[in-house]
């Protein structure tokens, strides 16, 4: 069908039509010379026709493809499962089993698996870097410096992503969207290193390097930076603008995480400017994406309880509160839990419980000093002075806003 042969034309005058047809059911098997003649007219090796159908190449890389496909969609678990079964076979080419690497450690990196998912890049990196497959080497470089932003060490993740793009230009690539995705991964390092305008401009080069080839999993993600780094410098009109292009991209796309996350994103730039109701919507709508998944869905709960405390509403504020700090208390995530506190310090202190708002805010403060985020600590810090200040407590208030003060100095600094 592909060649637009008929029977006939594959059998010409060496054997019947009706002789074809009963070896396409099963119910006939050709001599080793028809077999070849059939090969040589459909142009396919002879070994095409021998291959177990399982475990042909054409099924090894289908299974490759929907691996690929599902991670699109945010299926992170089927991708793992499809990459798990497939390096269970033993004959398997060895850049084919490489490829099966890359996307396995891909489906652990979504799950948050990221330890494991480091495992699999060491080994793979290895065989990759003996066998001299310079491109796909780029992609391993790549998904490592990815594997280690998440631990957040920063810098190992900008030794990789600096790694990725000396190979892909060294070895003269001219893949655009692996170009683009290195670039924009790379500006993600100015942004949570507070240099905005670098990280717009990190961002604004990776689209350039694209140009219009870009899909639309990496567009969504450097629309969520550029949404994130244009807040950071007040523009929040372009802000926003990004992250609705972003939010859109991701909806489509069905990934219900990423799409979560984008309506959080979202949401904070909204509750920023004041704007509690629009926020509201946006965290209730996250959070009900992500009722059944991730480590995302305290912070969410945490922002709805912030949004209704914004708006005045201290009692649906103090429900959602108790709702989040239960989700964050399941959760492996660290920066969930420091969310949550930090709302629930909010909303106690609103509810006039200074004891309780003080044991909230001393945890999340111990929190991010353990993440050693100076940014987090500040605004920590200056919410805990804000309801100290708020209590009558001005000499416990003034320590706190000196700790935030100089908090945000030293992230500064380190930027």
């Amino acid at each position: 069908m592909e060649l637009g042969l008929s029977l006939a034309g594959v059998a010409q005058k060496d054997f019947s039509r009706a002789f074809l047809n009963q070896v396409e059911l099963g119910r006939a098997r050709p001599s080793t010379r028809t077999l070849q003649i059939i090969a040589e007219r459909l142009h396919r090796p002879v070994e095409y026709f021998l291959q177990d159908p399982q475990n042909s190449a054409a099924a090894l890389e289908f299974r490759l493809a929907e691996a690929g496909t599902r991670l699109r969609q945010g299926d992170g678990e089927r991708a793992r499962q499809l990459m798990t079964e497939l390096l269970a076979l033993s004959q398997l080419a060895p850049q084919l089993r490489a490829r099966a690497q890359l996307l396995l450690a891909e489906a652990l990196l979504k799950l948050r698996a990221t330890s494991e998912a480091v495992e699999v890049l060491q080994l793979t990196i290895k065989t990759s870097e003996a066998a001299g497959w310079r491109a796909l080497s780029v992609e391993l470089y790549d998904r490592m410096g990815t594997a280690y932003y998440n631990l957040r060490r920063h810098h190992e993740a900008g030794r990789w992503w600096d790694k990725a793009l000396g190979t892909y230009e060294d070895a003269d690539l001219t893949d655009p969207l692996l170009k683009a995705r290195i670039l924009g991964h790379r500006a993600n390092l100015h942004y949570i290193a507070g240099e905005p305008r670098d990280a717009i401009a990190g961002y604004q080069s990776a689209i350039a390097a694209a140009e219009d080839v870009l899909d639309m999993q990496a567009l969504g993600g450097i629309y969520e930076g550029l949404a994130m780094s244009f807040q950071k410098t007040g523009d929040v009109t372009r802000a926003l603008e990004y992250a609705q292009r972003s939010l859109r991209l991701f909806d489509t796309l069905r990934d219900v995480r990423m799409s979560a996350q984008l309506r959080n994103n979202m949401a904070e730039i909204l509750l920023s400017q004041g704007r509690a109701a629009e926020a509201e919507t946006l965290f209730l709508a996250g959070a009900e994406q992500l009722e059944h998944v991730g480590d995302l869905l305290p912070h969410l709960l945490a922002g709805a309880a912030e949004a209704a405390l914004d708006r005045g509403d201290r009692a649906l504020a103090g429900s959602r509160m108790t709702v989040a700090l239960r989700a964050a208390e399941i959760s492996t995530d660290p920066t969930a839990k420091l969310a949550a506190e930090r709302a629930a310090g909010r909303v106690t202190a609103a509810a006039g419980e200074a004891k309780e708002a003080g044991a909230h805010f001393e945890r999340a403060l111990e929190i991010a000093s353990a993440l050693d985020s100076a940014l987090d600590v500040s605004r920590v810090a200056f919410d805990y002075a804000q309801a100290l200040e708020e209590q009558g407590d001005a000499t416990q208030a003034l320590a706190r806003y000196r700790q935030a003060y100089k908090a945000r100095h030293a992230a500064n600094r380190t930027s």
